[in-house]
């Protein structure tokens, strides 16, 4: 004759109670407790009335209870910028796949950072283990301030070091963590009126900007927008109507660039625009075209209509000569904005 708990057994591997266990409580419950007479000890459950059908008659019924929810697993691999240009970023290292990093355009993760070489470091997942190695660099890459010469293994909480001046950190995280880095990252960068890009991004940014169009003897200009007569707009509808063509602005410019390209609030009604590959011509023809955009649109603040208009600077890297620095380009671009408000507003110089 099978044995009778077969059918109530489970297999419940991973649920804290080995199959033994749940034997002997199944096998106590069939077959009673060994003293017929029942005492109730103050502090324990009362006492049960007498069963009135035969153990072997009644159906045992066992529930498991699932245990409470953990924490999903980690089950990503990223590195995040701790030091260099970009402090935050998120970088995914998916598994299957060959990760570069360097300053050639062709790399997954490209960085503009003087002291990398073009194809500087390497990232597989080699049997579920992330390894970090070296191609051949000048300056180096460490591994927790130690230089590697051949395929290190990536443990969660690693630093890995490229050339002189940008460290990642290397962690294993859950998908919802991944999701949060990058949420705090971009908020990072972000002007939080506008939801354009900062001034601290915008300064890192061009900074990058200036040296490709540099190495690569490649086009670069930037526009200063500004809107025309702010302070009267705030004096005579109030700061929040302010704040309403502000969002206006950076949502209409935002809209009006390619992908390549970068929008930021300079400060208070500034906003800056870099064009790469873009020469003063084409970037004088934007600007236009946003001046239009603007001066036709009305601004919806609770039952007021605000018109406004805007002014513009143009100016080219190849514009400062020996002088290729972003406050060189800044400046002239500012001092161009400051001719076309001198000359009337609402038009592009």
């Amino acid at each position: 004759m099978g044995d009778p708990l077969a059918p109530l057994l489970v297999n419940i591997h991973g649920w804290g109670l080995p199959c033994a266990s749940i034997q002997r409580i199944l096998k106590s419950a069939m077959t009673g407790p060994k003293d017929p007479k029942i005492t109730y000890q103050p502090g324990s459950n009362p006492p049960q009335e007498p069963l009135q059908e035969p153990i072997s008659s009644m159906t045992v019924k066992t529930v498991l209870r699932k245990p409470e929810e953990q924490p999903s697993a980690p089950t990503r691999a990223i590195f995040t910028v701790l030091k260099g240009p970009e402090v935050g970023r998120v970088l995914a290292l998916p598994a299957g796949q060959v990760i570069t990093l360097g300053r050639a355009d062709d790399c997954t993760y490209r960085f503009e950072e003087g002291s990398l070489s073009r194809v500087h470091a390497r990232v597989m997942c080699i049997a579920g283990q992330h390894v970090v190695s070296d191609a051949g660099s000048t300056n180096g890459t460490f591994l927790n301030d130690h230089r590697i010469t051949t395929p290190q293994p990536l443990r969660s909480g690693d630093r890995v070091q490229l050339g002189t001046s940008l460290t990642l950190g290397f962690l294993q995280v859950s998908e919802a963590e991944e999701a949060s880095l990058r949420k705090v990252y971009e908020a990072a960068l972000r002007d939080a009126l506008t939801g354009v890009f900062n001034r601290k991004h915008l300064e890192e940014r061009l900074d990058a900007e200036i040296a490709f169009a540099i190495r690569h003897n490649a086009k670069l200009s930037l526009i200063i927008q500004d809107v025309d007569h702010f302070k009267k707009v705030n004096d005579t509808y109030g700061h929040l109507a302010g704040d309403a063509v502000l969002q206006t602005m950076g949502r209409l410019l935002n809209q009006s660039v390619r992908a390549e390209d970068f929008v930021a609030r300079y400060g208070g009604e500034e906003f800056v625009l870099v064009l790469r590959g873009v020469d003063r011509p084409g970037a004088w023809n934007l600007a236009e075209r946003l001046r239009q955009t603007i001066a036709s649109q009305v601004v919806y603040y609770e039952n007021t209509h605000i018109h406004i208009t805007s002014s513009a600077g143009v100016a080219e890297l190849a514009e400062c000569g020996a002088q290729r620095t972003k406050a060189a380009l800044l400046a002239l671009a500012d001092s161009r904005l400051y001719q076309a408000k001198q000359s009337g507003r609402n038009r592009v110089i």
